[in-house]
């Protein structure tokens, strides 16, 4: 099960990557499912390759970082308030995204499944529609349990 509903944040006042990664790596830590060396390994990996997804109608990112870090099979999910600048994958430009996606992953195996859902989720643009008009935590927990578990 990659989808629990307290790894899934609605409408978070998160301003930046900083916060974005130290509210993840708190909520992960906090549960024992990533190892202390987590919150610094995801900072840096985003540095050297950027995550941020242009997408018709909102902008994601999708984060992650070795399995060294994981210890279980997770999503975190965080829809922002107010979107934060990421870099986009393929261009390096800076693009404001929505929508942040945590890979908690300890098995590097399932790293391509699951990045393979959340691509054919994400070409859906009646999903996205659907993830962009959510009004509550239940609302998306709904929409990705359905896809993940």
């Amino acid at each position: 099960m990659y989808v629990e509903e307290d790894l899934i944040f609605y409408d978070q006042p998160l301003r930046d990557q900083d916060q974005i990664f130290d509210f993840m790596a708190d909520e992960l830590e906090r549960k024992k499912y990533v190892t202390s060396g987590f919150r610094e390994a995801i900072k840096e990996r985003e540095q050297k390759f950027p995550t941020g997804l242009k997408l018709d109608g909102m902008n994601i990112a999708i984060v992650h970082t070795e399995a060294e870090y994981a210890k279980t099979e997770k999503l975190v999910i965080i829809k922002l308030k107010n979107p934060a600048t990421f870099h986009n994958i393929e261009t390096l430009e800076p693009i404001d995204v929505s929508l942040v996606f945590g890979l908690i992953l300890s098995d590097s195996e399932k790293h391509l499944e699951v990045l393979k859902k959340l691509g054919t989720l994400l070409q859906n643009q009646k999903i996205i529609k659907d993830i962009k008009n959510v009004k509550s935590q239940s609302e998306l927990f709904t929409i990705m349990k359905h896809y993940f578990n």
